[in-house]
């Protein structure tokens, strides 16, 4: 941990986070004397989520969803937990960085939906083209911002480089996404607040009658995996299926990632309600987090070629398949829980 001084001279803890909208999150609600976990934001706030959208593009590549939709874990976050908060876009560039300023002037710090590609502060070896990088301005400095990004560091960011990242042109744009929280509930209802976020997750991974989403989405897209070769050629199929393991094993948190952090929360949650249910559910889902990273070994071995005969499109369809299955039976079987407990 390391302590800094936001606008009001109010000192900031930055903590290391694993993924930026939950960081952001969890760091804004413990700087106004609420202190909240990541994975207890990331459970409350939704997180939790599957979608296949192979109508949208990333480097020409289907984008593969494992968690909500961007902006969503906040909302529904502070909302559960009895925030006031604000969140706002931009059409023009300057009003967005006016505005910014503004709020900073007020004593408040600033979660920002950024391009990760366009952060200056940003190794090259670790840029890539993604909008949705979230981060923590803590104040104006003589030379730009001073910034808290939860999976880096404190660090300095020009002017003009914040603003081409809230603003860069595409597709994605984060078109200056600008969120923040203006007063907290100091004494929350956890409890509430987490069988809100447990009943909705389990609703879209089970509910959502359209066919690329949730558990469903699973199943799709292992078909579609088992079938690639014969339908792309070989060599297509091992492109999108790396492209599929970077959702899997590097974007945002990657997919096993967030399938971890869920049984992190779910731990928290078997705590607070003193649920033995619940503690069962949370090493299920730590063995649903194993399962998808079994996916990706088995899909590099297919992509490097290693010649091993049970690395095929066909074994990989079927891990998926697995992870569907049983992602299935827990959120069938959290929904029970969840019917039990009271908040």
């Amino acid at each position: 941990m390391t302590t800094e001084l936001a606008t009001n001279g109010k000192p900031f803890v930055h903590q290391q986070a694993a993924h930026c909208e939950t960081g952001v999150t969890s760091a804004l609600f413990r700087h106004q004397g609420v202190d909240i976990s990541e994975p207890m934001i990331f459970g409350i706030g939704s997180g939790i989520f599957f979608g296949y959208l192979p109508f949208l593009k990333l480097s020409h590549l289907p984008i593969t969803a494992f968690r909500s939709k961007p902006g969503s874990v906040f909302r529904k976050a502070a909302k559960r937990l009895g925030a006031s908060f604000v969140i706002k876009t931009y059409r023009d560039p300057q009003k967005g960085m006016d505005e910014l300023r503004q709020v900073l002037k007020t004593g408040k710090i600033v979660g920002l939906a950024t391009n990760l590609y366009w952060l200056p502060y940003v190794s090259e070896r670790h840029r890539h083209n993604f909008s949705g990088h979230n981060i923590i301005v803590l104040r104006e400095t003589d030379c730009g911002f001073r910034i808290c990004d939860p999976t880096f560091a404190l660090v300095d960011c020009t002017a003009d480089g914040l603003e081409r990242a809230r603003f860069v042109p595409g597709p994605l744009n984060p078109r200056g996404h600008m969120y923040y929280t203006k007063s907290v509930n100091p004494h929350p209802d956890l409890r509430g607040a987490c069988i809100k976020g447990m009943k909705d997750s389990c609703n879209a991974m089970l509910k959502i009658p359209i066919p690329i989403f949730g558990v469903r989405g699973i199943r799709f897209l292992a078909k579609r995996v088992v079938k690639s070769p014969d339908k792309l050629g070989f060599q297509e199929a091992c492109r999108n299926l790396a492209g599929l393991v970077r959702w899997v094993e590097e974007t945002g948190t990657g997919g096993a990632g967030f399938r971890y952090m869920y049984a992190a929360f779910m731990h928290e949650a078997a705590g607070l309600f003193g649920s033995a249910e619940l503690a069962d559910l949370a090493e299920e889902m730590d063995a649903i987090g194993n399962n998808w990273r079994d996916f990706s070994v088995v899909s590099a071995r297919i992509i490097k070629k290693r010649g091993k005969e049970e690395a095929t499109f066909v074994k990989a369809g079927e891990l998926m398949l697995t992870c569907a299955n049983r992602e299935e039976a827990f959120f069938n079987n959290l929904q029970k829980v969840v019917r039990k407990l009271k908040a």
